[in-house]
Order: structure tokens, then C-alpha cells, then sequence
């Protein structure tokens, strides 16, 4: 098998490509490896692939603006090598654990093919690898050594993966159910297994300091870093054995957080707060959401609200020295007006002003893949419009502008833009705005928007 990790979404044949440690891509290399699968990997932002060794390519598809991407890629292998290839794509809001069971939570078979094609098969259904290898019980991860395959890696390719910051796969799931996102939540944070993951960043450390790098920056998997204090506390600890057995080494740690779990190990357990900021952890992402009580109602995160995201950003700097980062995802169609928007951004300044909270705004999308609204009958007809129209899927992007598909109505269309962008200007500001497809768009528009676009990498 070949395993591809498509370009950025935003990079093209002449820009700077995004390089990063594309885990879920090498986690699942190391699953085949480890049941004798033989396979042969691909990074399309370090390089295009120019061979293949088998029919049979799996891709990685890190989110909706990569649907287009993966598309493209697909006609070009194809009409590059031979068309009977037979693809196999992994992404994973495609589907969800319930039980014993896995459902397909926003595309059905047929929506699916229609979108990619014939011969795509949807690698988040464990028997499609099953059936196409052989093979039975595959892992879902959290187990798994990724060793194997940063040995396969050059130096030359560690040193461009590892000198930037790499995402590392601590836990994964969340116990809250926010109805705006589209991971996989409502369930209790599993963290990977104790061993494995010790022994992978040993090895990391080892590495780089044969490479003569003494420093690692890592962005943590989790959906909510604060939300398990026990195994936080582990993972802090850890951190702590390795600092101590290579003196002279740091890392840089930083995560996504609830304000509400923040507050919750503050009171209960500042001790792995202490523990976790001499780790190097630097910043916590904060998901504020909205300054309105009804607000967080309405996107169900109760757990949200002003003394909990207040108290977080003031003992986050003035205690710990954790920068905030203020995650927004906000202008939610239905309940956002002109005054909640003007808040919300007003919230943010004040913050930027008296803590140097970072600003990250991002646009609500309505429906996406994997959130709760996407089951809205409302929504139906623009979600159709997607699968007759995949490169619409780039309109997604939470970074990108409010559109007519996601934001029908004109006026608050204007207005989210408005205030978002003003909120992009902020200073700190982390946030690249992308503009995005419009149903109306002709092809020469379309590459416009795409070359104004090139370059626009998130963090």
C-alpha cells in the first residue's frame, strides 16, 4: 500500500508548502506495519509523488478544505500512473465509536461515492483494511509505537518535521458535547498508552539531540487539556523524567482548554498545573465561544461563563505565566446579532489589552462534518449543494470568510465579516482570514480566490 499525505490546501505548485508531522497518517502506518502490511509512504508537502509501489493508496484528509484537495489528487495519480487504482481515504470526523458499532455520521455510501468517485473506499470502516489486507482486530492507536516509523525517516526529513512544532498524540475524545464541533466528543478523554508514548518521545529526544537540537515544540492532541487531572499530571511528570534524564533539553507545550476545567484543576489540583508549566507547557487555546450565557446555551456548552472564562485568563497569566489564547469560534446562524458580535469582540480586545491574550477568531460554520447540526433539515439543500459541488467544501473552513452557503442571509453575512475582521486585526492575532467559494464563483474566479489564498497556513 501507499499511504499520501495530500499538499496543504493552501499551498500551490510555487508557494512555501506547510510541512508538519502529519501523526494520524503515521499512526495508521504503524498499525499495517505492525500486521506485516508493506508500505511505502508519501508527503506531498515535502515532495510529489513520483512512484507508486501498489494499487492500492490510502490518504489522509485532515479536514473539509482537503475534500478538493483530495479529489485533485485522485484524477492526478490516476492520469500520472494508471486508472485503476484503488484509493482509500481516512478522516476522523468521517465516523464515530458508538458501542461495538461504527456509523458514518454525515456522508452515507451513496453521498460518499458521489463525491469521489468509483473505486474510493471509506478507510474509517475498519473491515474496508480488513478485507482489502487480510487481517482482523486492527488497533485504533493508542497502543501503537510510532517508532517504526520515524526510524523509516530521513534526518534530513526529522530535522524538518521535528525543528517545527509537531502535534503529538496524547488523548483523544472529550467528555463535553458542544454541538458546533466536529470531533469526537461526549465521551471520556482516553489517553494513549503510558509506555508507548514515553518511549516515542524518548526516542524524539534522542534523536534530535544527535542532530544537535536541543529543544521540541509540541502542540498536544487533546480536545480539552485540562480536563483529566490524573493522567495530566503523568503526562507532566513524564515530561519532567525525560528534562531530567537529557539536562539541557526543553520543550514547549501547548494545548486547547475549557476555562471551566482550568478552574476546576486551579482549585483541586494546582499542583499539575505547576507540574505541567515547569514541563514547558507556555499556552492554553481557551474555547470563549461567544460572551452571551444564551450563546452557549444555544451551541450546548454550558459549561462556559463569564467569571469561569474571566477567572481562567487572569490566573493563567498572572499565576502560572500561561498565555491565553482565546479561541472564537462564533457567529452562530440563529441566535448571533449585531450586539453579541460586538461583545464578543470587545471581550477580546480587553483581553488582548490587560492580559496579551492572543486573539483566534474562526467563523461558525452551521454544518460540518461530524457536528450536531448537520442534521438540521434546514441545512439539507446546502449540504446537497456540497456533494454536487465538493470544492465548496473549502467554504468550511473555520478560518474562512462567511458565505452564501453557510450564511445565507446577506446582512448578517456583512456583519459576521465585519467584526471578524476587525477582530482578525487585533494585535496578536494568530488568525489568517481565507476567502471563500461562492456557489456563483466561475472557474477564473475560483483561481483568483485560490492564489489569494496561497500561503494562508493555520499554526
Amino acid at each position: 500500500m501507499d499511504l499520501i499525505q495530500p499538499k496543504h490546501s493552501y499551498a500551490d505548485e510555487k508557494s512555501q508548502w506547510q510541512i508538519y508531522t502529519n501523526t494520524s497518517l503515521w499512526t495508521i502506518w504503524s498499525i499495517l506495519d505492525a500486521k506485516w502490511v508493506d508500505i511505502s509512504l508519501h508527503d506531498e508537502n515535502l515532495e510529489t509523488t513520483k512512484s507508486l509501489s501498489s494499487n492500492v493508496v490510502g490518504m489522509n484528509l485532515l479536514w473539509a478544505p482537503y475534500i478538493p484537495v483530495a479529489i485533485e489528487t485522485i484524477q492526478r495519480l490516476r492520469q500520472q500512473f494508471w486508472n485503476e487504482l484503488m484509493f482509500v481515504l481516512g478522516w476522523q470526523v468521517l465516523t464515530q465509536k458508538k458501542s461495538k458499532t461504527w456509523n458514518i455520521l454525515w456522508l452515507d455510501d451513496n453521498q460518499f461515492q458521489k463525491i469521489f468517485g468509483d473505486g474510493v473506499l471509506n478507510g474509517m470502516k475498519p473491515w474496508v483494511l480488513e478485507s482489502l489486507f487480510h487481517i482482523k482486530n486492527i488497533s485504533d492507536g493508542h497502543n501503537i509505537s510510532l517508532i517504526p516509523m520515524y526510524q523509516k525517516l530521513s534526518d534530513s526529513d526529522f530535522k524538518q518535521y521535528f525543528t517545527r512544532e509537531i502535534s503529538l498524540y496524547v488523548s483523544q475524545w472529550c467528555k463535553f458535547d458542544c454541538e458546533f464541533c466536529g470531533a469526537v466528543k461526549h465521551q471520556k478523554e482516553r489517553y494513549r498508552d503510558e509506555e508507548v508514548l514515553y518511549q516515542d518521545l524518548c526516542y524524539i529526544v534522542e534523536r534530535l539531540q544527535k542532530l544537535w537540537k536541543k529543544q521540541v515544540s509540541i502542540y498536544m492532541s487533546n480536545l480539552d487539556v485540562f480536563q483529566s487531572p490524573k493522567q495530566l499530571e503523568w503526562f507532566a511528570d513524564m515530561i519532567l523524567q525525560i528534562k531530567n534524564d537529557t539536562p539541557g533539553f526543553t520543550f514547549d507545550l501547548r494545548g486547547l482548554a475549557g476555562t471551566g476545567s482550568f478552574i476546576y484543576l486551579d482549585k483541586n489540583y494546582p499542583h499539575v498545573l505547576e507540574k505541567l508549566v515547569k514541563a514547558g507547557f507556555t499556552s492554553a487555546g481557551y474555547g470563549v465561544d461567544g460572551m452571551w450565557p444564551e450563546i452557549w446555551k444555544w451551541i450546548k456548552k454550558p459549561q462556559n461563563n463569564e467569571k469561569n472564562i474571566l477567572d481562567a485568563i487572569r490566573l493563567s497569566k498572572e499565576k502560572y505565566n500561561i498565555t491565553p489564547e482565546l479561541l472564537m469560534v462564533f457567529w452562530h446562524v440563529g441566535i448571533d446579532t449585531q450586539t453579541s458580535l460586538h461583545d464578543a469582540y470587545a471581550f477580546v480586545d480587553a483581553m488582548v489589552e490587560k492580559y496579551w491574550a492572543v486573539p483566534r477568531p474562526h467563523v461558525a460554520k452551521p454544518f460540518i462534518p461530524g457536528n450536531d447540526w448537520r442534521k438540521n433539515p434546514k441545512f439539507e439543500s446546502a449540504i446537497n449543494l456540497l456533494i454536487e459541488n465538493p470544492t465548496l467544501f473549502q467554504s468550511l473552513d473555520f478560518t474562512a470568510l462567511a458565505n452564501t452557503l453557510t450564511h445565507p442571509d446577506q446582512n448578517f453575512k456583512n456583519l459576521v465579516n465585519h467584526y471578524y475582521l476587525r477582530m482578525c486585526s487585533l494585535p496578536g492575532n494568530t488568525t489568517q482570514p481565507i476567502v471563500p467559494y461562492e456557489i456563483e464563483d466561475t472557474q477564473e474566479r475560483r483561481e483568483i480566490k485560490k492564489r489569494g489564498n496561497t500561503g494562508k497556513f493555520d499554526r
